[in-house]
């Protein structure tokens, strides 16, 4: 068992791509961390050794067949030579270029749910994968290479905002040159036409020179097919004019989106670039962090429900709210009733208060993913969730419930509330044992007799791989005993957060209260490793600090 402290703060990469955009294949081995365990294959070994000098890979396009151009691209991109990458494409023979062809994605295995610097590393790498694809064909095309590349696939990994700008500037430059030179052979046929018809001949007007310096080469068509993270206003500008000029009959630079990213920009932008994409193409939406208010979303859900290809929408963290509002609680189910396709859903931070069962009434049944984080969520709420999954509306893979007061209250009036919820919550839970892999119910004021009853049920789920139960303020004997729960040789959990118990935390008012912190804390330690000793070593436990909101003294 390997006991970790965890750090307080996530990274804003962290937070901006783990969301529904993007769905984790949690069976897959780490990107970045990951060790062949198989010695590789003559024809690999022979391509890694070859794409490591741009040299050598500039020698061997001339003498090795074109199927081979693939396995050598494979091997530069994943050993990161942007030089060989740079060869190969000037020469290359297919008329497309698919990156999650020739390189896996970076968006593998459980890790990213708990470990910030990792969802950092493999974010790193997809974005250098776009970037090096992305300016390395720009400069092909500026240099007149011999590629044959015409349909350029980059989606599937993250576009830096910086490569957007650039591909949305070179799609405009494209168009206004094709303008120009529209204009320009105009009146060239006009000039001609007054000679032929004899006309003036003081005239000034001369032919002009066509042949001017172009970024894109005459007599060919490109398209680039990209997922879209939009934070400023400079880029969402920029975009919406390229997807406007991509729309147009006959343009030679096209730009078309599957999955977009719109952060921080507001409900009227929003709406702009939404009404731009070609909903046919979108699969991926994430509209997170644009102060969308109740008045914003009835202005977008005409444009959401045209978009059915949706696969994953992401609505959190803006200032939605559905508490006595049963006309938006019937327009978001409505909405979300024409996306037949939708797998994963976020709508975390939107005041939901009994209106749950509403929303998700108009859901297909294909979703697997559901995040509910700080929804105020009520008795009422969790026991709809509960009968839609014994009804098998869905068969959710990853559930999020945290922030939601979901345990005790001192209040006499919610007694009945109490084990109302607590047997919802139990309902739902084991409506999703065939299914359910990752769980996450951090700061739910889960009471010791229900994080008891939890942990027996959740230690014999056998696909559950990631329980998070961080920020529940359980005395240390509680703790301990969930945490031996999932130590048991029959628990197939493989990652366990939880927090130091509130009485890890001395009174301010002792004079060495810090030094105390931190000999409970060891003793805490110490307790885990003793439970450890008769369980297994494969779990990994997390333990952070509890929020000082949450101690209780």
């Amino acid at each position: 068992m390997a006991v970790t402290p965890m750090q307080g703060m996530h990274s804003m990469w962290y937070d901006h791509y783990k969301g529904a955009v993007y769905p984790l294949d949690l069976d897959a081995p780490p990107h970045v961390k990951s060790k062949r365990t198989q010695c590789p294959t003559l024809l690999e070994a022979c391509c890694a050794f070859i794409a490591r000098d741009a040299s050598l890979t500039r020698q061997s396009i001339e003498n090795v067949p074109p199927i081979l151009y693939i396995h050598l691209m494979e091997a530069a991109l994943r050993g990161n030579h942007d030089r060989s990458v740079q060869a190969l494409m000037s020469q290359w023979r297919l008329p497309y270029l698919v990156l999650s062809k020739l390189v896996p994605s970076v968006f593998s295995s459980y890790f990213p749910l708990y470990d910030s610097s990792y969802q950092s590393d493999l974010v790193r790498q997809g974005l250098r994968y776009t970037t090096t694809l992305a300016h390395t064909f720009l400069e092909c095309l500026r240099q007149e290479s011999p590629t044959r590349i015409r349909r350029l696939d980059l989606t599937g990994f993250p576009t830096a905002e910086v490569i957007l700008y650039y591909l949305t500037s070179h799609c405009m430059l494209v168009h206004n040159e094709n303008r120009r030179n529209n204009m320009v052979s105009l009146y060239n046929q006009a000039v001609s036409i007054a000679e032929d018809i004899g006309a003036d001949e003081s005239s000034d007007h001369k032919p002009l020179d066509i042949d001017m310096q172009n970024c894109l080469p005459q007599n060919i068509s490109i398209e680039i097919k990209l997922d879209a993270f939009v934070t400023s206003e400079s880029c969402h500008s920029e975009l919406c004019k390229a997807l406007t000029v991509s729309s147009f009959a006959g343009a030679r630079f096209s730009l078309m989106v599957e999955r977009l990213s719109v952060t921080c920009l507001g409900g009227d932008r929003v709406n702009l670039l939404l009404k731009q994409v070609k909903k046919e193409h979108l699969k991926g939406l994430q509209l997170k962090y644009n102060s969308l208010r109740n008045t914003d979303f009835v202005r977008i859900a005409p444009t959401l429900q045209s978009l059915t290809q949706l696969t994953a929408l992401d609505l959190s963290c803006n200032h939605l709210s559905l508490v006595e509002n049963a006309p938006l609680a019937t327009m978001l189910m409505q909405t979300l009733s024409t996306l037949s396709q939708l797998e994963r859903l976020d709508l975390s931070n939107s005041r939901l208060k009994n209106k749950l069962s509403v929303v998700l009434s108009g859901l297909s049944g294909h979703l697997k993913h559901l995040r509910l984080s700080g929804c105020g969520l009520t008795p009422l709420d969790i026991s709809g969730l509960a009968r839609m999954a014994q009804g098998n509306k869905f068969a959710l893979e990853e559930l999020d419930l945290s922030e939601n007061r979901l345990g005790f209250s001192e209040n006499e009036d919610m007694m009945g509330a109490n084990q109302g919820i607590a047997s919802s919550l139990m309902q739902l839970l084991n409506s999703s044992v065939p299914s359910l892999r990752v769980l996450e119910l951090q700061a739910c004021n889960l009471d010791v007799d229900l994080a008891k009853s939890l942990a027996s049920m959740l230690s014999c789920m056998g696909r559950l791989i990631l329980l998070n139960l961080q920020g529940n303020p359980w005395p240390t004997s509680c703790s301990l005993e969930v945490a031996g729960r999932f130590m048991s040789p029959s628990s197939n959990l493989r990652v366990l957060q939880m927090s130091y118990p509130p009485d890890c935390y001395p009174s301010f008012e002792d004079e060495d209260h810090v030094d105390l912190e931190v000999e409970l804390k060891a003793r805490f330690h110490v307790s885990l490793n003793k439970l450890s000793q008769n369980g297994r070593s494969s779990l990994k436990l997390l333990i952070s600090d509890m929020d000082q909101d949450l101690l209780i003294h």
